[in-house]
């Protein structure tokens, strides 16, 4: 059952890296747009289901990323989503990767990214950026991709300050790099692009430096709650944590503007002022002169377990010149962002209103040439119409001097057509008869093997029944054996004390020497045979347990055995009988479906066959009848012809002397009853014709029942 549920796990995980080798295709194709979210969102879940990113790497590495800059650049991307929000084992298997980014990188210096896009100095300042991070999280692996505090603490602590310190500098070093990447994107924004591409890499770092600045308020806070001296030992620190804040809201800032980014992800909003790291309730301390440093390197890092401190010099006078000065460039600083944010966002609105009043004139130009666009399509549809209408009158005229010409050739093929179809549809109901009648028997060979399979598994239940009940008996007899043995143990046992107690009255009630020496060597000789005879006994009683733990140990190992397999054989009988039963049912009605779709179609063919067989009787009868008629009407000519011809032949006789007129006479008499003939009979074949077609059309009309 193991192995049948691995052999299932390993077919989901051949599935899922054919999805994400998918999904890496796709997300770094050489398009100029963003890496698709639902693509990268399949390798991050991939890492999480898996427990790996290795095969999320191999796909990178089988794409040909050195071809095309675009591509390059989308794969990078993709890999800084998946090392940030992939499973912790990501970042660990990122780091033996290092070698791919580098040579990446490297492929810039031979001209293996050229083209008009420009991505070769981001490529090689991203791949920087991606290495600087994966230092940072092999010098600190505690970290996650994300920068999660909660979890840093719980896994760490802050209760060192030196290593604290050491943490949040590398962590703003960190900050700085992404700092200086992602000025290097806006400053490679090209105008006359969408810039997709580009402000897909700066969604990762907006959340890659919130991230790190969430970390370092908290970590700051904790900090300064903690260190003696924080306000002088920790200065360095409070001096960079500022200065980022304000490039991150300026960084925040530009991208709020970008409105692509905006509908990817929420910018976060910075407050204007940094976070007071003291607390709400700090006071600050007087002013103290700074320890000088012995060693040189005190400036750049202070001790922060214990800061010397000297006697304070107060000047109030000083000491409020000062506040004053600095309340009034803080004054001066905020009127300056105040006019700032003001032309900005007057900038802004006259931008919004240049786009709106384009965007209006466009819609105008639009709806006159989609006024064009109508005129012009219903001038062609009128023109197109005029067309199908003189086609269609060609084609009926086509169409009535083919209908005269293949009439009685219609009229005779539909018939033969129809004893076809009839006898092909009697084939095919045999076929189908044949068939059922094949499927009826595969179906009862299927219900045989079906009872032969369950024959089978009774035979082998009862076969593991019979196996069960003799490891039981044997059980029992090593039960009984083991009982035995505790017996004579116990006796044993009970008569080593018998003999002790005997050996230390012996010992008592001894008076001389020799009688003790002889007692005492004969129970030592005692001892000696039943210490060796418990010996044996102990060992026998050890490997009777040993051998019944042994057999309970390989009956249970049976027993689970033989329930696994019972299991497995009555999953497989019953998943066979599921399906030899519903493709039993599924091909019988299938079957029945077909044959009683054939049967109607059989029905409704032999009703047109008859239907079309009394036409053409009733059309045979009209024939004969007209056929009589001109029969008759012929002979009656002919009758009359033939009076002539004797009328003449009487003329002939009795005007015996002019006979080459008489010749020339009857010669006239003869073709114009010929001419009269000719004429007679094409009116009755035109009117016979007529008729045909008219029986012909009839027939072929399929509004005529």
């Amino acid at each position: 059952m193991s192995q049948y549920q691995f052999s299932l796990r390993m077919g989901d995980r051949v599935k899922a890296e054919q999805e994400v080798m998918t999904s890496v295709r796709k997300a770094t194709n050489t398009d100029e747009t963003a890496p698709k979210r639902k693509h990268v969102r399949n390798c991050i879940v991939f890492t999480w289901d898996f427990k790996t990113s290795m095969p999320v790497w191999e796909c990178m590495k089988s794409q040909p990323l050195k071809a095309s800059e675009v591509q390059c650049y989308k794969a990078i991307i993709t890999l800084h989503k998946v090392i940030r929000e992939g499973h912790h084992v990501t970042i660990q298997e990122a780091l033996a990767q290092t070698k791919f980014l580098e040579d990446l990188a490297h492929g810039l210096g031979g001209g293996v990214y050229t083209g008009w896009q420009n991505y070769s100095v981001l490529i090689r300042a991203y791949i920087n950026f991606l290495l600087a991070k994966l230092e940072y999280h092999r010098l600190h692996p505690e970290f996650n991709g994300m920068f999660d505090y909660k979890e840093y603490v719980s896994l760490r602590g802050t209760n060192d300050p030196n290593e604290g310190y050491e943490t949040i500098a590398d962590l703003m070093s960190l900050q700085d790099r992404l700092d200086e990447f992602q000025k290097l994107v806006f400053r490679n924004f090209q105008p006359a692009s969408n810039n997709e591409c580009r402000i897909a890499s700066l969604v990762p770092l907006v959340e890659e430096s919130y991230g790190i600045y969430k970390f370092a308020t908290h970590m700051l806070i904790a900090m300064h709650q903690r260190v003696d001296g924080a306000e002088q030992a920790l200065e360095p620190l409070r001096k960079r944590y500022n200065a980022q804040h304000y490039a991150l809201r300026k960084f925040y800032y530009e991208c709020s503007n970008l409105r692509y980014l905006t509908s990817l992800i929420n910018v976060p909003r910075l407050p204007q002022h940094p976070v007071n790291l003291f607390g709400d309730d700090f006071v600050p301390s007087p002013i103290t002169d700074r320890p000088e440093s012995t060693d040189g390197r005190g400036a750049s890092t202070p001790a922060l377990a214990s800061a010397s401190r000297s006697t304070p010099t107060i000047d109030l006078e000083a000491e409020r010149k000062a506040a004053e000065e600095l309340q009034r460039k803080q004054q001066e600083e905020e009127r300056q962002q105040k006019l700032l944010i003001q032309q900005q966002i007057e900038i802004r609105r006259r931008h919004e209103e240049e786009e709106r009043q384009r965007q209006m004139a466009i819609q105008q130009q639009m709806e006159q040439q989609r006024a064009e666009q109508q005129r012009q399509l219903e001038e062609q549809q009128r023109q197109y119409e005029e067309q199908q209408r003189l086609q269609k009158q060609r084609e009926q005229e086509q169409l009535a001097k083919l209908q005269q010409e293949q009439l009685q050739r219609q009229v005779q093929g539909k018939m033969q057509e129809l004893e076809q179809q009839i006898l092909l549809m009697r084939g095919q109901h045999e076929r189908d008869q044949l068939t059922i009648t094949q499927y009826n028997q595969r179906v009862g060979a299927l219900e045989d093997q079906i009872r032969q399979l369950q024959q089978f598994q009774q035979q082998q239940d009862a076969s593991k029944d019979e196996l069960i009940r003799q490891l039981q008996e044997q059980i029992e007899q090593w039960r009984q054996k083991y009982e035995t043995l505790a017996k004579l143990y116990a006796q044993l046992r009970q008569e080593h004390l018998d003999l002790l107690g005997k050996f230390k009255q012996a010992n008592l009630k001894a008076n001389s020497a020799a009688e003790v020496m002889g007692k005492m060597d004969r129970l030592q000789a005692e001892m000696r045979r039943k210490n060796l005879e418990l010996a044996d006994m102990m060992r026998e009683r050890d490997k009777a347990l040993a051998d019944l733990q042994r057999l309970e140990n390989s009956r249970s190992d049976e027993l689970d055995r033989l329930r696994n397999e019972l299991e497995d054989s009555q999953d497989r009988e019953r998943e066979l009988n599921r399906n030899r039963g519903s493709e039993a049912q599924d091909m019988l009605r299938k079957f029945n479906d077909q044959r009683d779709e054939l049967q109607r179609e059989l029905d409704a063919r032999a009703a047109e066959a008859d239907r079309l067989r009394r036409q053409l009787d009733d059309l045979r009868g009209e024939h004969e009848g007209l056929r009589q008629t001109k029969d008759d009407e012929i002979a009656v000519l002919q009758a009359g012809m033939d009076h002539s011809i004797v009328a003449m032949a009487n003329l002939k006789k009795q005007v015996g002397g002019n006979q080459g007129d008489l010749q020339r006479r009857l010669d006239a008499v003869l073709s114009e009853h010929a001419l009269k003939l000719k004429r007679i009979l094409d009116s009755i074949l035109r009117s016979c014709a007529d008729k045909a077609d008219e029986a012909v059309f009839n027939l072929n009309d399929p509004g005529n029942p």
